[in-house]
C-alpha cells in the first residue's frame, strides 16, 4: 500500500508558499508516494448544510478559515520535488468551467512531468454553490458530464462534445496532458452516487473517513457497478483518506484492515504544524512502511 499526505495551506502566516514547498520536500525525501491539496472555495460563519463526515454534520473550522487554491499549492510543490504524485483531496468539480479547468489540470500535468492525480467531488455545501453560482439541483449530472467534458478535450486532436450543460465543437485544445491518455480522475465520495461516478467514470474511487466495515460495503457497491459499467477492480485504484491527530500506535491495526480489503493508498489527513514540520512528518514516516529510497 503506497501512502500520501494532505495538509491545508491557507496563506496564514508561516503556511504560505513556502509552508507547501518545505512539506512537500519532506514528504518526498521521508519516503511518502503522494502530497495532496484540499479544496474550498469560500466558507461561512454558519452553514445549514450538513457536513458527511461528522457524526452531528458540522464542519469544524476555525473563524476566518480559508485554502489557496489547490491546483496552486500543487505547482508550488512540483517545482520543488520530482517523484511524488500531485493530487487534489478533493476538488469540487462542479464549481469550476470544465473546459478552462480542464487547461489548468494539463499545465499541472506539464509543470510536474505527468505527476497529477485529479481528485473530484461534488461537495456537501450548499451555501458554497449559491456563492459561486452554480445549481445546486442535478449536481450530480453536472459532475458526470464535467468528467467527460474534461476528457474530451484531453484526448481528442479535435473535440467535441455535446451535453446538458457544455457544448463545443471542433475546439483545438493543446497541449495534451503529459499522462497517457489524460491524467487520472479519482472520485471522492462514500455516497452510492459517488461510487457509481467513479465505477462510471473515474481511473479510481477515494473515499473518506470510513471504518473497515463501511469500507466493505462501500467496495462491494463498488464492485457492483463496476461490473454494472462493464469494468472490475484491474487498473482501478482504490484510495482511502482519513484525519489523524492521535498517537501513531493506533495506525498500524486500522492500516492491516484497509489494506487487506483492497486499498492501493493510504492518505493521510495532518494538521501539520508550520515549525518543526519536517520532525512531525518523521514520527509518522517511522510508523509507516514507507518505501525504501526514504532519506531520513
Amino acid at each position: 500500500m503506497r501512502y500520501g499526505v494532505v495538509q491545508i495551506v491557507d496563506g496564514e502566516p508561516g503556511r504560505g508558499i513556502e509552508f507547501a514547498q518545505s512539506t512537500a520536500v519532506a514528504v518526498e525525501e521521508l519516503g511518502f508516494d503522494s502530497y495532496w491539496a484540499p479544496d474550498h472555495v469560500v466558507f461561512f460563519d454558519e452553514f445549514e448544510s450538513e457536513y458527511p463526515h461528522s457524526d452531528d454534520g458540522t464542519f469544524g473550522f476555525k473563524q476566518d478559515q480559508g485554502l489557496l487554491e489547490p491546483l496552486m499549492v500543487l505547482q508550488a510543490a512540483a517545482a520543488v520535488t520530482s517523484r511524488i504524485r500531485l493530487g487534489t483531496s478533493v476538488e469540487v468539480i462542479t464549481e469550476r468551467h470544465p473546459v478552462e479547468r480542464a487547461k489548468h489540470v494539463t499545465t499541472l500535468d506539464h509543470f510536474s512531468g505527468g505527476r497529477v492525480d485529479y481528485g473530484v467531488g461534488i461537495g456537501w455545501n450548499r451555501e458554497e454553490y449559491a456563492a459561486v453560482g452554480v445549481p445546486w439541483e442535478r449536481r450530480g449530472a453536472r459532475a458526470d458530464e464535467y468528467i467527460q467534458v474534461m476528457k474530451a478535450l484531453w484526448t481528442q486532436h479535435r473535440a467535441t462534445f455535446e451535453g446538458e450543460f457544455v457544448s463545443f465543437r471542433d475546439v483545438v485544445a493543446f497541449p495534451k496532458p503529459v499522462q497517457d491518455p489524460h491524467p487520472p480522475v479519482l472520485v471522492g465520495g462514500i455516497s452510492k452516487g459517488a461510487i457509481r461516478r467513479a465505477a462510471r467514470f473515474g481511473e479510481g474511487w477515494y473515499g473518506w473517513k470510513m471504518t473497515p466495515d463501511e469500507l466493505r460495503d462501500g467496495l462491494a457497491l463498488l464492485d457492483s457497478e463496476l461490473e454494472a459499467a462493464g469494468r472490475d477492480r484491474d487498473d482501478f485504484r482504490i484510495v482511502l483518506g482519513m484525519p489523524h491527530w492521535g498517537d501513531t500506535d493506533d495506525l498500524a491495526p486500522y492500516l492491516e484492515q484497509v489494506e487487506a480489503l483492497g486499498v492501493d493508498e493510504f492518505v493521510l489527513g495532518l494538521s501539520i504544524p508550520r515549525r518543526d514540520t519536517r520532525q512531525f512528518l518523521e514520527k509518522y514516516a517511522a510508523a509507516l512502511p514507507l518505501g525504501s529510497d526514504a532519506a531520513v
